[in-house]
Order: C-alpha cells, then sequence, then structure tokens
C-alpha cells in the first residue's frame, strides 16, 4: 500500500470522526397536522379540514369517519370556504398572503389569489363571486374577485382581524378585531365600514356567525379586566370568557355574557357553529379543552332582559348563565379545540383539536363524545410541541380561568392592552410584551424585574397559580427558547426603501440603544417617557424584531403607531434624533422598521 494511499484513509477516518451527523442521519422532527378549521361540503357528507401545521387540507367521509385523502395547500393555513357547488375549496394562506382555490375534483389547487398580509378567515358572498378575507397582519379586509383572481379593493378595518361573516341578505359583513375590542361592520356593496362597534372590555376576539333571519351576531372572545390590578382571578377578575351577542339592528348594542362557572373557568372561547335551527350555538373552548352548547332562545331571552346600564355588570357576572340553564360544557374529545362544524346530514357536531391531531364527533344534543378519529399517524410529542400546549393550557392555571396564551395569544406575541403586575409595584400599567426576544435578549419585563427567560417562565406559572413543575417548566422554556416567528411580509416588500431606513437609523443614533442583531442593548434607559403614575423613569429597552405587529407601542401603549412614537412621544429627541428628519425620511425609517 503507497503512501498517498495510507495518507487518504486517514483523512478519511478522521473526517469521519470529527465531521457531525449528516443531517440525512438525523430524526426527522415530526409534523403535527394542528387542525384548525372543519368546512363542510354543502351535503354536510364530506369535511374539509385546514391542517395549520402540516401545510395541508384532510378530507374525510363524515358517515364513515374515515379520513379519505389529504391536499397540500398554502403556508400555514388558517381558514376555508366551500362554494355553494361543492366543486372548489378557497383555502387562506396565512403565511402565503394568499388564498388558495382548490378543485376537489382533482384535490388540487388550481390557482392563488394574493390577499394583504395575514389573511385568515374567509366567507364567500352570496352569488360566489366574491371571497371576503381578513388579513391580520395588514388589518383589512380584502374583496377577491373570484372572476379576475384579483384583489377588487381593500377595506382598513381594526388590529388584527380575524374571521369575518355575512348576514343571510348580503348587506353586511362582519369582522372581528382581535386586538381591538371591537368589531367591524361593513356594507359590502359600497366596501365600506359603516359602523365600528365596541365590545367592552372584549378581548382577543375570534369567530364571528349570524343567525339566519340576519338580526343576531354571535363574537367568541375573552373578558380582560385590565382596568384593575392582577391581584384575584377568582371569579375572573383577570381574564373571564364568553360570547357577546350583538343585534345587528340596533348600532352600538352588545350584551356578553360569560360560560364560566363560579370556580372553573371557560378559558380561550374560540370557534362557533350555529344549529340550522338556530336554536344551539356551539362554542370551543380553546383553553380549557371543552365545547359549550347554549341555549340560543334562553340566551335571548336574557339579552332581551338587559337594559344599557347592566350590560357591564352582567359581563361580570361568572354564574348566570349556569344559574339560567343557558349553557352546558362537555370534554372536547381532545386537547385544544378550534374549529366547529355541524353536520345536519348526519347529526354529528366535529371538533378540530389542534394539539391531539384529531377530530372528534360529539352528540349535537347531549355532548357525548361519538368518536375521535386522528388524522394521521399517532406521534409522541417533542418537548417543544409540549410547551406549545402547555403555553395554551389553562389547566396549568387555579380554577382554569386563563392560559399563557390570553395574554400573549397562541404565537407568544401581544394581547395590546396595559396591565398592572404586582411585580413591579402598583398604579402604574405597563403594555403586554411579545415573549418571542425574552430568550436571546434579557432581561424580561419593562422593569427588567425578571433576570432573564428561565426567571420569566418560573413567574408566569405562578401568576396562573401554579407552582413551576420541572418538566413543564422544561417544556415552556423549549417553546419560548425556539419561537416559531411568522415570516415578516415586510422584509422583502421594498428593499431600497428598506436600505435607506437602515441608514436614517444609524443617523439617528437609534441603533445606540437598538444595535443589531438582536436590535437592544438589554440595557435600561430613561428616554424621558415617564408618566406621574410610573414607579420608575428607566425601562428595559425592547427588541425591535417583530415590531410590525406589536402595536401599540412604548411601555405604556401610547403610541398607536410607530409614526406616533417619533412625531407625538419624542419631543426632546431622547428616544433618537427624529425631530429633523423630513417625512420621506421618516417613511423609510419606519419601513426599515418593519422589516426587522
Amino acid at each position: 500500500m503507497t503512501r498517498m494511499v495510507l495518507v487518504f484513509i486517514i483523512v478519511a477516518l478522521t473526517s469521519l470522526l470529527i465531521s457531525p451527523p449528516s443531517s440525512a442521519s438525523k430524526p426527522a422532527e415530526p409534523v403535527y397536522r394542528s387542525p384548525i378549521h372543519i368546512s363542510l361540503s354543502p351535503d354536510g357528507a364530506t369535511a374539509y379540514v385546514v391542517n395549520q401545521g402540516s401545510d395541508s387540507v384532510s378530507i374525510l367521509d363524515v358517515r364513515s369517519r374515515r379520513v379519505i385523502g389529504e391536499i397540500p395547500v398554502g403556508s400555514y393555513p388558517a381558514h376555508a370556504a366551500v362554494s355553494a357547488d361543492g366543486l372548489r375549496l378557497h383555502v387562506s394562506s396565512q403565511y402565503g398572503a394568499s388564498v388558495e382555490i382548490v378543485d376537489l375534483q382533482s384535490r388540487t389547487v388550481a390557482r392563488y389569489i394574493p390577499t394583504d398580509f395575514g389573511p385568515q378567515g374567509v366567507c364567500l358572498s352570496e352569488d360566489g363571486a366574491t371571497l371576503y378575507t381578513a388579513n391580520s397582519v395588514s388589518g383589512t379586509v380584502s374583496f377577491l374577485d373570484l372572476k379576475t383572481g384579483r384583489s377588487a379593493f381593500t377595506v382598513p378595518v381594526g388590529r388584527d382581524p380575524r374571521y369575518v361573516a355575512r348576514t343571510p341578505d348580503s348587506s353586511r359583513l362582519i369582522v372581528t378585531n382581535g386586538l381591538s375590542r371591537s368589531v367591524s361592520i361593513i356594507n359590502p356593496a359600497h366596501g365600506t365600514v359603516v359602523e365600528t362597534r365596541e365590545l367592552g372590555r372584549a378581548s382577543l376576539l375570534r369567530q364571528v356567525v349570524c343567525s339566519s333571519d340576519g338580526r343576531w351576531a354571535f363574537v367568541a372572545h375573552l373578558v380582560s379586566h385590565d382596568e384593575t390590578a392582577t391581584l384575584q382571578m377568582e371569579r375572573g377578575w383577570i381574564h373571564s370568557n364568553g360570547i357577546s351577542i350583538l343585534d345587528l339592528q340596533e348600532p352600538g348594542h352588545y350584551v356578553t355574557l360569560l360560560l364560566d362557572r363560579l370556580l372553573r373557568g371557560a378559558a380561550n372561547p374560540w370557534g362557533l357553529a350555529l344549529s340550522v335551527d338556530g336554536r344551539r350555538l356551539y362554542v370551543s373552548l380553546a383553553g380549557a379543552h371543552e365545547v359549550a352548547i347554549v341555549d340560543v332562545p334562553a340566551a335571548l331571552r336574557l339579552v332581551s332582559e338587559t337594559g344599557p346600564e347592566q350590560v357591564t355588570p352582567l359581563s361580570k357576572d361568572v354564574e348566570i348563565v349556569e344559574r339560567r340553564g343557558i349553557a352546558r360544557r362537555f370534554e372536547s374529545g381532545g386537547l385544544g379545540p378550534r374549529s366547529l362544524a355541524l353536520s345536519e346530514a348526519t347529526g354529528d357536531l366535529l371538533v378540530a383539536n389542534y394539539f391531539s391531531d384529531e377530530v372528534s364527533f360529539l352528540d349535537p344534543e347531549s355532548g357525548e363524545i361519538r368518536a375521535v378519529l386522528p388524522l394521521g399517524a399517532p406521534q409522541e410529542m417533542t418537548l417543544w410541541r409540549k410547551g406549545q400546549l402547555l403555553f395554551n393550557d389553562a389547566r396549568l392555571c387555579y380554577q382554569g380561568w386563563y392560559s399563557c396564551a390570553s395574554c400573549h395569544q397562541e404565537d407568544a406575541t401581544v394581547d395590546g392592552l396595559n396591565w398592572d403586575l404586582p411585580n413591579d409595584g402598583l398604579g402604574n400599567s405597563k403594555n403586554a410584551k411579545s415573549l418571542l426576544d425574552v430568550h436571546d435578549s434579557p432581561p424580561a419585563m419593562w422593569g427588567a424585574v425578571r433576570a432573564d427567560m428561565d426567571a420569566a417562565v418560573q413567574a408566569g406559572q405562578r401568576f396562573l397559580g401554579s407552582i413551576p413543575v420541572p418538566e413543564n417548566h422544561r417544556a415552556l422554556l423549549a417553546f419560548l427558547g425556539n419561537p416559531k416567528r411568522a415570516p415578516n411580509p415586510y422584509r422583502s416588500r421594498a428593499p431600497e426603501t428598506v436600505a435607506r431606513g437602515r441608514q436614517v437609523f444609524e443617523r439617528a443614533r437609534c441603533g445606540a440603544c437598538h444595535p443589531a442583531p438582536v436590535y437592544t442593548d438589554m440595557k435600561k434607559h430613561d428616554v424621558g417617557l415617564a408618566a406621574k403614575t410610573d414607579l420608575r423613569s428607566r425601562l428595559d429597552t425592547p427588541s425591535l424584531r417583530g415590531c410590525y405587529k406589536t402595536a401599540p407601542y412604548l411601555h405604556d401603549g401610547r403610541a398607536e403607531s410607530l409614526r406616533e412614537i417619533f412625531r407625538s412621544h419624542n419631543p426632546e429627541d431622547r428616544h433618537g434624533r427624529t425631530s429633523g428628519l423630513s417625512n420621506n425620511e421618516l417613511e423609510d425609517l419606519l419601513e426599515f422598521l418593519r422589516s426587522l
């Protein structure tokens, strides 16, 4: 054997010893389907289940309770609507900023239509010619012309619009603004918002449905008591959970009914389904892993008895719904129920269980679990997936009133509210911060009262009324330590503008406190924004990553937009030298900030 051959063998063996194993040798990460929405065919015999985690739609035969197919769709799908003839399925691609049009005969995506950023809920017009999409990032509703395949126009609404429903006579669209405590009511014929209806202390608004006569709208949401210090979770004094009923014939009208019980919360209401006869409303309680069945006539009787002066007291009553027999609650058959669909053809209530990758079939009258259908082969939960479940799980909370997601949404970002937390004294409310950056930009909290993510996650569990359990703590750390960020749609929108904005950012000395790559120096600073009620003037410097979706801004949420920070809340240039910026320079700076 020659010397050259020996050298080659030694080098090869050495490379095997020191090289990391190839990606092919690593076990593949499980792909969880995470079913989030169910649409039924017109005859109710086929169900189309939107799987957010696997970018697919599962096809179910409802009668035989079998999975009969699966269709790949766009990135991070959120919702869907079936055409009246049952031939097409319109699926929103939240990360793809588009709607996928699926041909249900060939089971393929036939085409897609671009939307504004972050499309979630979708709804078809009565004639099937227009698709309405609620675009959570852009804060708009798109009117998509299905004939031309283009967006006809968009209508600005509130913050983080999630779902949209049409009245049967097509005279109104009802849009739930997830972070605005309101619904936007649109006249689709004119493409204008005719009313923004405030819903008191409603927060994290989710699905909306309308009655068959077009008079009533039902909205699922939390009730968040950010008006008081967070000292008592009992009786729903931090978060309670329920529905609001809106009389669409009476401007400004709403009545909130809580689905909680005196000693047991109904955390994180999400999905809704209304029976054809309008007598039963089904509500998924995503954090409680339950479904509530609401007696609609009984609920409307209570609504008719409620005068304007009684609306607020009723929204705090966690006993009346149970006392008057208006609602019953049952196990959902899985973990993290989101969407509901009622098949009149088979007499089944279908429930999409996000964290157990299953669809359960319930008796729509008794709530009995008839069957549970896995959407794929069983998979063991990774530590990260367990943490994601725990983050959304109100079973960690004393009496089940709320979950981590009740203040930070399911994506660990923000709820848009100011909270008076006792960890830094009372009487100085602070805006809820996104948790996506705690892992690599400590400390946590505006007052920097938590040294790092480990301390913050322990404190979060205590805020739920739980003693941190090591297994749960590790799982939550795994989830929050490797956050799943939505792709930033602003990053590639205008590269030349972003490049100019980066230069403005540096000239204005913003990078002194917000240096790349994490865009914070992890120190406390006084930028002259302390209010009289604040106990300290030096506050933690937040990371600017993802700031395009974390409004309102500043420690007390006083700036509704990024522009307001510099035009209205930086008089002495202590928060960057921005007073001399021209309008064009400011626009460039804002585009850069949105791209981070």
